[in-house]
Parts: structure tokens; C-alpha cells; sequence
């Protein structure tokens, strides 16, 4: 049977049009670099020092600052690691600011380039996560390890390697260690991408199509998941669950009078029994993965809100056709963030902390949602060919 022939018009619009792509995409790679330096302008002339005490004070213990208090922990740490990378001699925040910009907004400038070409609201997500990037992450500082580990887990994802399994393992390799000296609580992280990979397996074998009601019942699966733990760690682990338990108030306690109590996550229901505190998990799931209580303290938020409007819109529409997609690395980045995010709903003791700390994610991140499948039909070019293979 012969081949069938393509229209000539159509085959110049299937031209056209993906010449507009890479175009878009090129706009896009431009302005990378733009709004990198507009937001290394911010930090340096526009936001005031408070946003950056986290910053200072790590800067101040690595250049043994006699006006700076030690804290010990993940300050420490950050604080000893900065200080044997300092082979320039680095004393100022701005010096730190600026040269990991440049470094790190070439690695995001290079992640970029591998995905398609993105839609508007797509360019979006990267034009913000840059700013955002450069403004409290590629600094001096404890997100910019983050970031690292989770390029990590990135570098394994995109491995030329044919096992989930393997790869989905390293990946959890790779966040335990983190917990072994610096954010203890990545371990449980690394249990809940173990935890949501088998899930999201599962569902994928089972059924033949996903819909509002399949997304729902992962969500519960999820919360008893939590629910589960948590009984499990009451009788194995009893001092580490009085910490989970007792989280939010201590924070209310250490942020007291600081720049984050503006956006700080106090639990409405008061009490510290194991039900109120899965109730209280529950209600601050939905207010950090739809934060519209940011935009009530005012018109500065907007962008966090935003941004976090995008990315739960992404997380959602991705676990909606979930089994649609045959992409390896974009599921397994799907199970690692959705783990991610529900160890977060614990231990995120603020909105400002929240969205910094997921857009330290963006290695993992950018893999789920800057794809042809997340491309959306009102944004994209009306084409079979753009409107992408899932």
C-alpha cells in the first residue's frame, strides 16, 4: 500500500507552524538571561535585607563573622560548605548572588533547550521560576543545596536507562543522603516517592482511563497514606512523632516577629491529638496548593500565587491522563515531586518558605510540566502536529 500524500498546503502549515515553535521557543530562551539580571537588580537595589537574613547569617558564619550568632543544624552545614568553596574570597552576599546566577541560570538556560517548544502559559512557568530562582535560591544559602540534589535526581531521570525501577530507586538514593546530613526529613520523602510510584503504577495497570474521580481516589490513597505513617511512627517512633505533631507550633514560636510570620502556616484547628492533626494536614494541603489567603495580605504575593496557580494546574491536568503518558522520566519526576509535596503539607512552616523551597524542584519540576502533553489546546497552535502526542 502507497504512502498517502500530503496536501501541499497543509505540509507549508505544518512548516509554518513549527517554525512559529522554535521561534516561541527562542523568544523564550532569550528572555532567560533578561529576567535573570532584572531579578539579580531586585536583590541588589529593590527587596530589603529581611528577605535575606537567611542568606546573611550563613554568609556571616562562613567568613567567621564576630557580628553573626552560629546556629548549628542546616546552617552549619550550608555555613562549612560555602566556606571551602570560597577559593575567591568572597565577603558579601551580592558577591555569592551573582556568581551563582550566572553558573545556575546556565544549567536552567541548558534544561530548556531539551524540552519542547513551550506554549505561552508554559513560558510563563519558566520566565517566573527563573526570577524566582534568582532571587532567593541562587545565593548563598541552604535551597541552592537543594537545588543541587534535585539536579541530581534530574541526571538520573534522563539516564538512557530502560528500568523505572532503577531509576526511581537512585532517585530515592539520592534524597536519603540528603538526609543523612542535612534535611532530615528528605528520608520521608524518599518513602513517599516510593510510596506514590507504586500507586501511580498501580492505577496506570488497572485502569483504562483516568477522570476527576480516579484523581480523587489517589488523593485519598495519599491521605491514608499519611494517616498510616503516622499511626505507624506514634508506636515505633514515638519522640519523632511528638515533633510531627507539635511542628506548627513550634514555628509560630521560632518565626515569631520575623519576616516569614507575615506568611507563616498556623494551623486552624487547634488541638494535638492525631485526627486534628490530619484534619489540620488536610486544610493546609489546600492552602498551600491553592494560597489564595497570599494575595489577601497583599499585591507583593501576586507573582508567589501565581506561580503556584501554575504549578498545581500542571500537577493536576498530568495525574489526569496519567496513564496517557509514555514518557519515563515525566512520570517518574511526576511520583518524586507529588512525594515531595506531601512530606511539604507537614513540614513547610510558611507560604514564602513553600514556593522558595518547590522552586528549587525545577530540575524535577520542569520535566512534568514543559512537555508536549501539557501543552494546552487554547494557547497552542490548532494542529495535529503541535497539539502533541501525549
Amino acid at each position: 500500500m502507497g504512502r498517502r500524500r500530503q496536501h501541499p498546503t497543509r505540509k507549508a502549515t505544518q512548516l509554518a507552524l513549527r517554525r512559529r515553535a522554535a521561534r516561541d521557543k527562542n523568544i523564550v530562551l532569550a528572555l532567560v538571561p533578561l529576567v535573570a539580571i532584572v531579578a539579580k537588580i531586585m536583590v541588589a537595589y529593590v527587596l530589603p535585607p529581611k528577605y535575606f537574613y537567611d542568606n546573611n547569617r550563613i554568609l556571616g558564619m562562613s567568613i567567621d563573622s564576630a557580628t553573626v550568632d552560629e546556629w548549628e543544624g542546616t546552617y552549619r552545614v550550608a555555613a562549612d560548605l560555602f566556606k571551602n568553596l570560597n577559593v575567591f574570597g568572597f565577603q558579601t552576599m551580592l558577591d555569592w548572588s551573582f556568581t551563582l546566577g550566572i553558573i545556575f541560570t546556565i544549567l536552567v538556560f541548558l534544561m530548556v533547550i531539551r524540552v519542547d517548544s513551550p506554549d505561552f502559559l508554559q513560558s510563563i512557568f519558566i520566565l517566573a521560576a527563573t526570577g524566582l530562582l534568582n532571587i532567593y535560591v541562587f545565593n548563598i544559602g541552604k535551597d541552592i543545596i537543594q537545588f543541587a540534589f534535585f539536579f541530581a535526581v534530574y541526571i538520573i531521570l534522563i539516564l538512557p536507562i530502560d528500568s523505572s525501577i532503577l531509576k526511581i530507586g537512585l532517585s530515592c538514593a539520592v534524597l536519603y543522603y540528603e538526609s543523612t546530613f542535612f534535611r532530615e526529613y528528605y528520608v520521608l520523602i524518599a518513602a513517599l516517592v516510593l510510596f506514590v510510584f507504586v500507586l501511580l503504577s498501580a492505577f496506570r495497570l488497572s485502569r483504562g482511563d483516568f477522570n476527576a474521580p480516579t484523581v480523587a481516589a489517589i488523593c485519598v490513597i495519599c491521605f491514608l497514606g499519611i494517616y498510616a505513617m503516622m499511626v505507624v511512627a506514634q508506636a515505633v517512633m514515638p519522640s519523632e512523632y511528638r515533633q510531627m505533631i507539635g511542628l506548627r507550633a513550634g514555628y509560630e514560636m521560632a518565626f515569631d516577629g520575623s519576616a516569614d510570620s507575615q506568611t507563616l502556616i498556623r494551623n486552624w484547628i487547634p488541638g494535638g491529638s492525631l485526627p486534628i492533626f490530619m484534619a489540620n494536614y488536610l486544610v493546609n494541603a489546600i492552602r498551600m496548593l491553592l494560597p489564595v489567603e497570599l494575595v489577601l495580605r497583599g499585591m507583593y504575593y501576586l507573582p508567589f500565587f501565581v506561580f503556584q496557580l501554575l504549578i498545581t494546574f500542571y500537577m493536576v491536568h498530568l495525574l489526569r491522563r496519567i496513564n496517557k503518558v509514555h514518557d519515563k522520566s515525566q512520570f517518574l519526576a511526576l511520583c518524586v515531586f507529588i512525594g515531595y509535596v506531601l512530606a511539604s503539607f507537614i513540614f513547610e512552616p510558611d507560604f514564602g518558605s513553600w514556593v522558595r523551597h518547590e522552586s528549587a524542584t525545577f530540575p524535577v519540576l520542569h520535566l512534568l510540566i514543559l512537555s508536549n502533553n501539557q501543552r494546552l489546546r487554547f494557547f497552542a497552535p490548532k494542529d495535529d502536529v503541535l497539539e502533541g502526542a501525549v
